[in-house]
């Protein structure tokens, strides 16, 4: 385990824990092994993540200086996603409980909902003291229920990080939102203004009505015109927010990358180059069709072949 301080008890070295390579891939598929890139990404798709672990009793109770029949671990996988440094998010999956005299290691597998992944997958595992010992043969020997005693991380980055793809979904909106004012609306765009520093792909879907079945076509076909039609309105639609609410457009220049304020913000250099945000909103005022076609023009998708 590296860290960058001392930790003030005693745990667990590399040689006592052995842990099987992550294997990873899109559900029902064969899983392989994790690779600096996942291949093939699509945020519509779930992803599975597997591993086993398994620790010599015999070693780990010598490292913490713990009777072996007191010792008692537990396994704690986290899983995280979004670009920098760090995750965006992370969330604890599961807290297993590690059998030290079975035969067998501990298979660890969890599922990760595609539309909430962004950029990068982060995956953590933590070996934690599960209860504390009534005989400790050193002061230094762990005592607190939760003591991380060993971790590892491993990171995947996702193809081309999701910023090529936009969260779509086609879906019968009588079926999914019976009752609602927008049920026979050509789409629906799901996103919160003031969530500006999430990650894109996982806080913001366009649902697209198939109950209109010559739209949903076009847009499963991948026509160019009706896909910069809607792109175009999901720019207005967001931009427009941010310049409504003084204190978002504040923000915009702290989002990180793939964030839903670093999209906005790279719309608004694309259709408005070198214009103030005060100039932007000044034009939404007083021109407004010049403002929503300047939107419009900077949604051209290009060549899509």
């Amino acid at each position: 385990m590296t860290t960058n301080f001392a930790l003030p008890f005693l745990t667990l070295p590399d040689e006592a824990v052995t842990l099987a390579h992550w294997m990873i891939g899109r559900v029902g598929e064969p899983p392989a092994p994790m690779g600096p890139v996942l291949d093939n990404w699509d945020y519509a798709a779930d992803v599975e993540v597997r591993t086993s672990i398994r620790i010599d009793i015999s070693d780990a109770a010598k490292m913490l200086a713990i009777p072996e029949e007191e010792l008692k671990l537990a396994v704690v996988l986290k899983i995280g996603t979004g670009r920098g440094r760090f995750p965006r998010v992370m969330e604890r999956v599961s807290t297993i409980p590690l059998d030290l005299h079975a035969a067998q290691p501990l298979d660890l597998e969890a599922l990760v909902p595609g539309g909430k992944l962004s950029g990068r997958v982060y995956l953590r595992l933590d070996v934690v003291l599960a209860a504390p010992s009534l005989t400790q043969d050193s002061p230094l020997s762990p005592s607190r229920v939760g003591s991380r005693l060993w971790s590892r991380e491993f990171s995947v980055e996702l193809e081309d990080g999701g910023e090529n793809r936009f969260p779509i979904e086609v879906v019968s909106f009588v079926k999914v939102f019976p009752g609602h004012p927008h049920v026979a609306a050509p789409w629906y765009l799901s996103w919160r203004p003031g969530g500006l520093a999430a990650d894109f792909v996982g806080a913001v879907r366009l649902y697209v009505n198939s109950d209109h079945q010559g739209l949903a076509e076009r847009v499963v076909d991948g026509d160019r015109l009706t896909l910069e039609a809607i792109l175009g309105d999901v720019m207005v639609q967001m931009v427009g927010a941010v310049l409504d609410a003084e204190d978002l457009g504040d923000q915009l220049g702290d989002c990180e990358d793939g964030s839903v304020g670093a999209q906005i913000s790279g719309w608004m250099e694309l259709a408005f180059q070198g214009r103030s945000l005060e100039e932007v909103r000044g034009l939404r005022r007083s021109q407004p069709g010049n403002f929503h076609a300047c939107l419009h023009a900077a949604a051209d998708l290009g060549d899509m072949e």
